[in-house]
């Protein structure tokens, strides 16, 4: 009897220990979210969310849980804040920036 109630209490204790992860791109608001194309030969959707982080930094957030760190720097260019991967910035017709970090892309909006 006292190994059957060992054994249920760990079983219960085990389900509800487990954390509550929120998806934070399904959950931004549609003014924080971005069109994105992650990985070689995938489409822009608006799949992306920004998230404006301390002083001039921000965080691209994947559907897929991924993400990109990006800086924006005193000239207003943008730079990765890891810097793991080259990064290409091109301006866009409508106003946009569009930025390639490896094989990622992701249109940003003008003001950030």
């Amino acid at each position: 009897m006292r190994i059957f109630s060992t054994a249920l209490l760990l079983t219960v204790t085990a389900c509800s220990a487990e954390p509550v992860i929120e998806n934070k791109v399904a959950s931004a608001k549609p003014d924080d979210r971005v069109e994105c194309a992650i990985g070689k030969g995938s489409d822009f959707a608006n799949d992306c969310a920004i998230e404006r982080g301390e002083g001039i930094s921000l965080v691209v957030r994947h559907n897929d849980g991924g993400f990109r760190r990006l800086t924006l720097t005193a000239d207003g260019s943008i730079d990765t804040a890891d810097g793991a991967d080259a990064i290409s910035v091109q301006p866009l017709s409508d106003g946009r920036t569009e930025v390639k970090i490896g094989e990622d892309r992701y249109r940003l909006p003008a003001t950030l």
